[in-house]
């Protein structure tokens, strides 16, 4: 399948328009992380086409949404779509992170390295550890800032 054919099937399956595609076609696409709904906002042929050149050059691993908020891309016809937009937004939740992280995966680091690691070098590794993980993966967030390092801990407390 050529890259044209591949922007348009992955735009319409952002927008939550129906496609035609053969069963290799779709097997083919199963590598590009875009959803229906969420992602309609940011999806532009352009920001897909960039999308889809990361991800076939190896240099994106993540979803549609994340690639955006990342790299800062959005329709700029929406409200809130401007780059200094979308950078004050993703400056505030790497903020919210890192204040929810610093906690959660701090004590979790903590208790990991079984208390061999002081309290405050623990906090501040905990804030960078929630900033990546949020960064990778903004829609399982509260998962990987919360529940995760929850999980983490008791399970190493049983042992």
């Amino acid at each position: 399948m050529n890259k044209t054919r591949k922007i348009d099937l992955l735009y319409r399956k952002a927008k939550g328009q129906g496609f035609n595609a053969s069963p290799e076609e779709i097997r083919e696409l199963r590598k590009y992380k875009v959803e229906a709904g969420a992602d309609a906002s940011y999806a532009t042929k352009a920001n897909i086409r960039d999308y889809v050149t990361a991800v076939d050059g190896g240099a994106c691993f993540g979803s549609f949404y994340d690639w955006c908020m990342n790299n800062k891309r959005a329709d700029r016809r929406r409200r809130g779509s401007s780059e200094k937009e979308i950078a004050s937004f993703n400056r505030s939740q790497s903020m919210g992170a890192a204040f929810l992280g610093w906690l959660t995966w701090g004590v979790a680091i903590y208790w990991i390295f079984d208390e061999r690691i002081s309290v405050n070098q623990c906090a501040v590794l905990g804030a960078i550890v929630s900033i990546l993980l949020q960064r990778y993966s903004r829609k399982w967030a509260a998962f990987t800032l919360f529940l995760l390092p929850l999980i983490l801990v008791s399970v190493i407390a049983s042992f």
